[in-house]
C-alpha cells in the first residue's frame, strides 16, 4: 500500500497535460465556413448585412479561440513543472519555478503552488488560494480554486467555510476528472452542514465505484462516510470507512484526530486497529 506522499507523487506523474482539441477546432471552422456561405447567399435579399454578421461572429470566435489557446498553453506549461515535483527536492524546485514566473495573482499558478504547498504547509496552501481574486480568474478556473480551497477547509475542520464555497461550485461546467473532485467536496460540505440527504443523492450520481471517477475515489468515499453518519446509517458508514481503509488508511487516520464525531472516531480506531495501522487499545480488566 503506497503512502500518502507516494500517492501524491504518482498523481503528479500521471497528471493530464492540457491539449489543443484540433477536432473541435476543425468542427468550428466548418461551421463558420457554412455561416459565410449563407451570408453571401443572402446578399440578394438582405444586402451585405448577412456577410457583416458572419464577419462579426468570426471575429468574436477568433478572439475567444486565441484566449482559450493561450490559457491551454499556460496550463500545459504549469503541468510540465508539476510533473517533476515527485519528491521534496522536486517540489521545492517546482515552487521556485512557479514563484519565479511572477504570477502571484494568477489563478492557475496559485492552484499549482497550493497543490505543492498542501503536502508540507496546508495553512500556507489555504492562504495562497484565499488570495486569488476570483473575479479576475478565468471562468473555467474559478471552480477549481473554490473546490481545492473547500477541500483544504474540510480536511482542517472548517466545514462552514467549505460550504460557502461548495454552494458556488457548478459540477455541470466541470471537465473530465474534475467532476469527481467537485462532487466529493460538495457532498462532504453538505453532509457536515445539515444537507445529508442532498449529499447522499449527489454521491449516488457520482459514485466512488465508477471508473470514470477513479482519481477521486478516496475523496468520494470520505464524503460518503460523513453522509451516511449524518443520515444515521451507521452500517453504511462503517462499510464506506472499511473500504476507505483498504484504499488509503492515511485518510482514515484523519477520522481518529481530535474534533471528529466520537462515534465515528471510535469506528475508525477499531478499523485501523484490526488492520494493524495503529496499536489496539488495551482493555482494562476490573478486579
Amino acid at each position: 500500500m503506497p503512502s500518502g506522499s507516494e500517492s501524491a507523487a504518482e498523481a503528479l506523474r500521471n497528471i493530464e497535460r492540457p491539449k489543443v482539441r484540433w477536432k473541435v477546432i476543425a468542427q468550428f471552422v466548418v461551421a463558420f465556413a457554412v455561416i459565410w456561405v449563407l451570408g453571401f447567399m443572402a446578399v440578394p435579399y438582405v444586402g451585405f448585412w448577412g456577410v457583416g454578421v458572419a464577419g462579426v461572429l468570426t471575429l468574436v470566435a477568433l478572439g475567444f479561440g486565441i484566449y482559450v489557446l493561450r490559457l491551454t498553453r499556460k496550463s500545459a506549461a504549469i503541468v510540465d513543472i508539476l510533473k517533476g515535483a515527485t519528491d521534496k527536492e522536486g517540489r521545492e524546485a517546482a515552487l521556485a519555478r512557479l514563484q519565479a514566473k511572477g504570477d502571484s495573482g494568477d489563478a492557475l499558478s496559485a492552484l499549482a503552488q497550493a497543490q505543492l504547498m498542501a503536502q508540507q504547509d496546508p495553512a500556507e496552501a489555504m492562504a495562497i488560494l484565499e488570495r486569488v481574486d476570483l473575479k479576475k480568474a478565468p471562468a473555467m478556473v474559478q471552480d477549481d480554486v473554490r473546490a481545492n480551497l473547500a477541500l483544504l477547509y474540510l480536511v482542517h475542520g472548517k466545514a462552514k467555510n467549505a460550504r460557502e464555497l461548495a454552494d458556488q461550485v457548478r459540477i455541470d461546467r466541470a471537465q473530465g476528472k474534475a467532476k469527481g473532485l467537485y462532487a466529493a467536496v460538495i457532498a462532504e460540505a453538505f453532509a457536515r452542514t445539515g444537507k445529508a440527504e442532498e449529499a447522499r443523492t449527489l454521491l449516488e450520481t457520482y459514485s466512488a465505484h465508477d471508473p470514470e471517477y477513479a482519481d477521486s475515489r478516496v475523496m468520494l468515499l470520505r464524503a460518503n462516510v460523513y453522509a451516511c453518519m449524518a443520515c444515521k446509517k451507521r452500517g453504511l458508514a462503517k462499510k464506506a470507512l472499511q473500504e476507505l481503509a483498504s484504499v488509503d488508511p492515511g485518510t482514515v487516520v484523519g477520522f481518529v484526530q481530535k474534533g471528529a464525531h466520537p462515534e465515528l472516531r471510535q469506528m475508525a480506531r477499531d478499523i485501523l486497529s484490526r488492520a494493524g495501522v495503529i496499536p489496539k487499545t488495551p482493555k482494562i480488566r476490573r478486579v
